[in-house]
């Protein structure tokens, strides 16, 4: 589907990636695994993005998005988080300074559109998520990459009454709530910030602190009476030489999360896991089994930060990233379409059933019903 003037990037098949190999039993084992799992990705951004991207800024002003639901029925997930929050881009160049009437617009232009879809449904809760597993329906999760609201708090009950279930606390930069991972100056979470995260309890709305800084994620974590996210990163101990290791997590930070019963997202973004020219799905496996064994499989999930299109452009254009990146892409797991290569890499890696089970999505559906009821 292609809105107006736009030629958009193939939800499936983009680029050449791989299909993880197994043998017989193995592939006999996976369609087993597929049918009986409910499968969660707590991070996307399924929004279709231009093949072209000279033509993104036009795309956004067009309010005529497409939505990535046949990359995540190919996937074979159950739900995803969408991770609003491209529209935001529109009046301004850094992503931390999105205005709040942006992103609603998104919001709503996407939960719009969902309901024009008969095998898609917005769901808001575990038992939702389970019910669009047992209809073979898509769930979409409204969740926001960041808070936006500036200064008022009221702010998070307007996005939770437009379906927002799961938010990001901060982007990269300062803001009101408290710092993002790339200030220079770690000052914490403010005592708004406390205010903010105290509404999102009460409310039922998941803390996420992927991209907040060091002191403001421990503060957080603290802060919450509920379980928190790191929705979608990986090790800084295991991948601190990559370009991108400023947004990868330390061990403590993560420890400290999963104590509190919290799970850890494992991103699949290339170029922030390795630095290799050709990279693999391998780069994020070998990220699993480090969290596995760092916080236990209980705190694990799948967390892909996926995008349908150019991930690396889109790096370029939404983030301000310059110079050449090390990998096209990350084969195997370039966009939500590949999402069964999850499943398959684990079963490779020597994972049992009861564990694939788990980080496939029975670990977010125990957080979210704690959270969300």
């Amino acid at each position: 589907m292609t809105p107006g003037r736009f030629s958009l990037a193939s939800q499936v098949g983009r680029v050449p990636s791989m299909t993880v190999p197994l043998d017989a039993r193995q592939e006999s084992r996976f369609q087993r695994l597929m049918e009986e799992s409910v499968m969660i990705d707590l991070h996307q951004h399924p929004m279709v993005m231009p093949e072209d991207f000279s033509q993104y800024w036009d795309y956004l002003r067009s309010d005529d998005y497409v939505w990535g639901y046949d990359a995540v029925r190919e996937g074979g997930f159950t739900a995803v988080g969408t991770a609003n929050v491209f529209r935001g881009m529109l009046n301004t160049n850094e992503m931390s300074f999105i205005r709040f009437s942006d992103l609603l617009d998104e919001i709503s232009m996407m939960i719009s559109d969902i309901s024009r879809h008969e095998d898609v449904v917005q769901v808001g809760s575990a038992s939702e998520i389970e019910a669009a597993k047992r209809q073979d329906k898509v769930g979409f999760l409204p969740t926001v990459e960041h808070l936006a609201i500036g200064n008022e708090l009221n702010r998070v009950d307007v996005l939770y009454n437009a379906g927002i279930r799961l938010a990001g606390l901060t982007y990269s930069r300062k803001a009101y709530i408290g710092d993002g991972i790339f200030e220079r100056n770690d000052g914490g979470l403010s005592e708004f910030g406390v205010e903010v995260v105290r509404r999102m309890n009460a409310l039922g709305m998941v803390v996420d602190v992927s991209h907040a800084s060091f002191r403001t994620a421990m503060d957080a974590i603290e802060a919450s009476e509920s379980p928190v996210t790191f929705s979608h990163d990986g090790s800084y101990t295991l991948a601190s030489d990559s370009l991108q290791s400023r947004r990868l997590r330390r061990d403590e930070e993560l420890l400290t999360c999963a104590r509190k019963g919290g799970v850890i997202g494992i991103t699949a973004v290339p170029n922030r896991l390795s630095n290799d020219p050709e990279q693999s799905i391998e780069c994020v496996l070998d990220h699993y089994d480090y969290m596995v064994k760092l916080v236990g499989v209980d705190h694990v999930a799948i967390g892909t930060d996926a995008s349908i299109g150019d991930m690396v452009e889109i790096s370029r254009v939404m983030l301000g990233r310059t110079g050449p990146a090390p990998a096209p892409y990350l084969n195997g797991l370039e966009s939500p379409a590949d999402g069964k290569n999850i499943i398959r890499g684990l079963i490779v890696r020597g994972y049992s059933d009861e564990d694939i089970g788990k980080i496939a999505g029975r670990n977010a559906l125990a957080f979210f019903r704690r959270i969300m009821g």
